[in-house]
């Protein structure tokens, strides 16, 4: 499947078989964030075959929100840059 839907955005990981499922969980270790690695695999042990694929997209979905160009640029915000945008978001909704 090579259509424009199906190419992974810059900043995600290759999830198309299991293998690279796992290392993208796994992956996550290095940004700081739950792996969800062990959960996965204790799902995948008592999941239907039927119902592999729906386990998969979730798990795809997860490292999808954690690997986003703005998800990453949240990450390492340096501590003073956060505290600065958030007065001023809380500045602005009084």
């Amino acid at each position: 499947m090579s259509t424009a839907a199906h190419h992974a955005a810059p900043t995600e990981p290759p999830m198309g078989t299991l293998r690279e499922l796992r290392a993208a969980l796994a992956g996550l270790a290095a940004l700081g964030l739950p792996t969800r690695l062990d959960a996965f695999e204790a799902e995948l042990q008592n999941t239907q075959l039927d119902q592999v694929p729906a386990l998969a997209e979730r798990y795809r979905q997860y490292v999808r929100r954690n690997t986003t160009g703005q998800a990453i640029a949240a990450l390492r915000m340096p501590v003073s840059a956060s505290t600065t945008e958030l007065r001023e978001k809380m500045a602005a909704a009084r």
